[in-house]
């Protein structure tokens, strides 16, 4: 048996949506996170911490690994995309509220 095992099917090609990171694709085409390694053995171009533009096609061509989630997903036509937004990226690196206010500073008292 080969070192690489792998159940193609024919090759599709997929547009990500936008704030959609490599683990979303993974769990939208083949169910779990387990496979993202494959999506990046397939698209040489990317890498595990690299952000996914919208513009660049991902290639897909794998058996789905959990076949009912990604029925799931496409029943209801849902598209996971949890990446971090750059105002998401603001409003954690600039801390504010009344957690973060010292009395007399930034908290007035009158």
């Amino acid at each position: 048996m080969s070192t690489i095992y792998k159940t193609l099917k024919s090759m599709e090609t997929i547009k990500p949506q936008e704030n959609q990171n490599i683990f979303d694709i993974s769990l939208q085409e083949y169910g779990s996170i387990e496979k993202v390694f494959d999506i990046l053995e397939d698209n040489d171009q990317f890498n595990l911490t690299d952000d996914i533009s919208v513009y660049e096609d991902l290639k897909i061509g794998r058996e789905a690994f959990k076949k009912d989630i990604v029925e799931y997903y496409n029943s209801r036509n849902l598209k996971p995309a949890t990446s971090i937004t750059d105002e998401e990226k603001y409003l954690l690196n600039n801390f504010s509220g009344i957690d973060y206010m010292i009395i007399e500073d930034d908290f007035i008292i009158y």
